[in-house]
């Protein structure tokens, strides 16, 4: 009977993410639980959890949770990946016929798909790195490293990281049916393609949104802005889609809408938005709430991100007000303030593109818009 370790991953600082990864909610659990629940499902005999950033919140959160696994702290943790590798082998027993190294991120791996690696090793490929692969994209993760390389790995340079050593090793490659084995949660976007992998939703729905507003006390005009931002984006969404063969997912547009400045009075909310969000299990929310002020890139195209910019900029104090009016209201207000009359300048050419490509590819103008509704229907009066 073989035996087996895992080394979990959970050191690393999550820069492109934004918020620490082994503690976002996947399925109702922190992503780190679900990696060891699926390691022992699997039937690993060792599991190892190597820990840098955020230490104590996520110790204590293994300690309760799964005191069985041993727990190691990596100081050099902002030293990269390979660190934490090193860090790991050193309390691997010595009994052991081979190794998983598992980023937490990559927590969408099933018990199934290690039980699969470990069967090639069990028919007689003890001498070869043992990867999972799924269709034609690369080699997906965790690699089964054979305890034959152990020591070459306590002793490697760390010259390319964990993937300069396994370069030089034997491998072989089983195929996958789940692509589980290749998503990781690098960025919001690829952790709500996990979620989706999995069967969870990476917004909420708006009764949920509305429940959200309540919990944390949002005030009264924040909600009503939101809901007059969401009715104004959905008719124009409708519109489009009547015009035109264009997909959108309107119930992620209108959970946008209701939520998106529900961090309006923190510096940088939407910033502080899309972080709260990402810790709440939401990461398609997140993506929009964090493009609402400022859009990154040229806008090229009309989805969800930029109906929820537009309606944003449209719907002021209770009411749909047109660009040029809008304009010149911030014109007034920051004439002693250049470096903010810049900013919301930019903004309002953003807006000013949205509705020329609204023109262009749907035939809606500004004057559409107007249209769609009387100001007075559209009318949600502040505070209520």
């Amino acid at each position: 009977m073989h035996k087996f370790a895992m080394i979990i991953l959970a050191a690393g600082l999550s820069r492109r993410m934004g918020v620490f990864k082994p503690l976002l909610p996947v399925g109702g659990e922190p992503a780190i639980l679900r990696c060891v629940q699926t390691a022992k499902a699997a039937g690993v005999a060792d599991i190892i959890v190597v820990t840098g950033h955020c230490k104590a919140e996520l110790e204590d959160i293994l300690y309760k949770n799964v005191p069985d696994a041993h727990v190691v702290h990596n100081d050099a943790y902002q030293d990269g990946m390979f660190s934490s590798v090193q860090a790991g082998i050193k309390y691997l027993p010595d009994d052991i016929d081979g190794v998983f190294l598992l980023p937490t991120d990559c927590c969408a791996i099933s018990s199934e798909a290690l039980v699969k690696l470990m069967g090639m090793f069990a028919k007689g490929d003890t001498v070869s790195v043992i990867r999972p692969k799924f269709g034609e994209g690369p080699r997906g993760h965790p690699p089964l490293i054979p305890a034959q390389f152990i020591d070459a790995l306590r002793s490697y340079d760390g010259a390319d990281g964990l993937k300069g050593f396994l370069r030089a090793l034997p491998t072989v490659e089983i195929e996958m049916a789940d692509p589980g084995v290749c998503l990781d949660m690098d960025t919001p976007e690829d952790y709500a393609k996990l979620l989706a992998h999995l069967g969870f939703s990476a917004y909420p729905t708006v009764e949920q949104s509305l429940e959200i507003l309540e919990r944390y006390n949002t005030p009264p005009d924040i909600i009503a802005h939101g809901r007059g931002v969401a009715a104004l984006a959905l008719k124009i969404a409708n519109l489009m889609m009547e015009r035109r063969a264009t997909t959108l997912d309107t119930a992620l547009l209108e959970s946008a809408c209701l939520l998106h400045d529900i961090k309006r009075m923190e510096p940088n909310h939407a910033q502080a938005g899309k972080e709260f969000f990402l810790k709440m299990g939401y990461p398609a929310l997140a993506v929009l709430i964090a493009a609402h002020m400022d859009l990154s890139d040229a806008v090229t195209q009309i989805m969800e991100p930029e109906l929820l910019y537009l309606s944003d900029k449209l719907f002021r104090q209770g009411k749909v007000t047109r660009l040029c009016d809008t304009m010149r209201e911030l014109a007034s207000k920051f004439s002693e303030n250049p470096e903010a009359l810049h900013r919301a300048t930019v903004r309002m050419k953003h807006a000013q593109v949205i509705f020329k490509l609204l023109e262009e590819d749907y035939g809606i103008t500004e004057d559409t818009v107007w249209g769609l509704q009387s100001a007075d229907e559209l009318r949600i009066e502040r505070g209520k």
